[in-house]
Formats: C-alpha cells, sequence, structure tokens
C-alpha cells in the first residue's frame, strides 16, 4: 500500500470525528502515514544511505533528515519529532486531562493540532522530493 493512504485516512477520519477514539486515531493514522512517506522520500533521495534500525527507526529518520543540515530538512525533522509526541499522546495518555507543550488541551484540540502540522509536513515532504512515495515503498530497516 501507499503510505499516503495512512495520511489520507487519518485527514479524512479527522473530518468527520465525533468522538475522543476517532480523534485520537486520527492523529495516529496522520503521523504513521507521514512518518513512512518520509522515510520513503529519504531513501528515494538519499539511496547509498544505510538502512534504518528498526527498534529506533523513528527517532534514527528525525535525527537523519536534521542531519541534512538545510533549514527545511530540519523543519520535516522538528515536524516528526511533533506529530510522533501528538501519537504517543494518543495512544499512552488515556485520562480525560491532556498535557501538550505544558498546556491542557482536548483530544479534538490535539487532533486539529496534529491535522496543521501534518498538512505542513506534507508539504514540506513535497518541497523536499516531489511525487508520492509508490506503492510497495520500502523504508529500508535491519
Amino acid at each position: 500500500m501507499r503510505p499516503l493512504d495512512f495520511y489520507r485516512l487519518g485527514a479524512q477520519i479527522a473530518e468527520t470525528a465525533t468522538t475522543e477514539a476517532e480523534y485520537r486515531n486520527a492523529v495516529g493514522r496522520m503521523y504513521y502515514g507521514l512518518h513512512h512517506e518520509a522515510c520513503c522520500r529519504y531513501f528515494r533521495e538519499n539511496p547509498a544511505a544505510p538502512p534504518l534500525v528498526r527498534g529506533s527507526r523513528h527517532l534514527q529518520l528525525r535525527a537523519r533528515f536534521s542531519a541534512l543540515g538545510t533549514e527545511a530538512s530540519r523543519g520535516i525533522a522538528y515536524m516528526l519529532r511533533q506529530l510522533s509526541a501528538m501519537r504517543n499522546i494518543s495512544d499512552y495518555e488515556l485520562g480525560s486531562s491532556i498535557m501538550y507543550n505544558n498546556s491542557q488541551v482536548g483530544a479534538s484540540q490535539l487532533m486539529t493540532m496534529a491535522s496543521i502540522i501534518a498538512r505542513e509536513l506534507y508539504q514540506a515532504l513535497e518541497e523536499y522530493s516531489p511525487g508520492d512515495a509508490p506503492d510497495g515503498c520500502d523504508c529500508r530497516t535491519v
């Protein structure tokens, strides 16, 4: 499947979400779709780069984008980090009080913030390496 199918599903859920489970699920789908898309695009632009280690691939992918040294690539790393944090909150902090960036937010607010960052990340990925990743794109992990 194409990585952006996850992202688009998350965005679709976000548009119609009415329950906390839907808000939280939308965040996760958007993050994972864009994480996989970023990974595929990174390796498309850096075909000789060594694979990522499976257990730390999320952290390593952000580090690799940061190491590219451009403002745009550091922005991609930062947005991936933000969405990853929101995904962790959505999946693991199930209490009614959600803390994000030292502020208490509701699940719907978190989803709205994630939607905005996800759209910005998608645009940044398009500028970095235009064109969606294909079906079956390999994110090269060991």
